[in-house]
């Protein structure tokens, strides 16, 4: 009797001591300053990936003013409104009348269509990325490109303004606009802000 009590007791303590050793082990793993020492992989929480999201509908906008891609720019990448004034916005640069406008009334100035609105940027770049107000950034850009009306073609850099918002859960262009106009939409060339020479 005196042996197999022993032998149960061994087998005990073993198990006791292994169970501590486990113990142990899961303490020191989860430890972050040992994890560290050890080369632990810790999963980190995700990146903010806010900026990039905006920057890359800056991107669409700008490649697609680039290819002459009106209906992309305007009614893609731009916020979806009802907005009656905002409408008819959108709609002068893309055809020239109003969605209420019957088409006979088309007049300038119509995106790439007339002098006014035939300003194409060949390349651009990011000036200043920030965050406005909750889902709402202001980014800076700097243009340059080519432009007609009467007196020929013209080199242009210009800076313009875009506002990027996000709506249900996507980001968009909610305007874009000269920096010392923002009152309507930036397309067209001014020959006061913007900087042009003779081509």
């Amino acid at each position: 009797m005196k042996g197999k009590a022993s032998n149960v007791n061994t087998r005990i303590n073993r198990n006791v001591a292994n169970i501590a050793a486990a113990v142990t082990a899961i303490l020191l793993l989860t430890n972050p300053a040992v994890a560290q020492k050890r080369h632990i992989k810790v999963k980190k929480a995700p990146v903010n990936n806010t900026k990039a999201a905006v920057l890359n509908v800056v991107s669409q906008f700008e490649a697609a003013y680039k290819a002459k891609d009106k209906k992309t720019i305007i009614f893609k990448l731009m916020v979806p409104s009802k907005e009656a004034e905002t409408l008819e916005k959108r709609y002068q640069w893309f055809r020239g009348y109003g969605p209420t406008d019957m088409p006979g009334s088309k007049h300038p100035p119509i995106l790439f269509e007339t002098s006014k609105g035939s300003f194409v940027p060949s390349s651009y770049y990011v000036t200043t990325v920030t965050p406005d107000e909750p889902n709402t950034w202001k980014v800076n850009i700097h243009e340059h490109g080519t432009y007609r009306d009467e007196d020929g073609r013209w080199d242009v850099q210009r800076l313009r303004q875009m506002t990027v918002i996000k709506y249900n859960g996507k980001y968009y262009v909610s305007d874009y606009v000269m920096m010392d106009n923002p009152t309507d939409y930036g397309f067209y060339v001014d020959d006061i802000s913007d900087k042009m020479s003779k081509l």
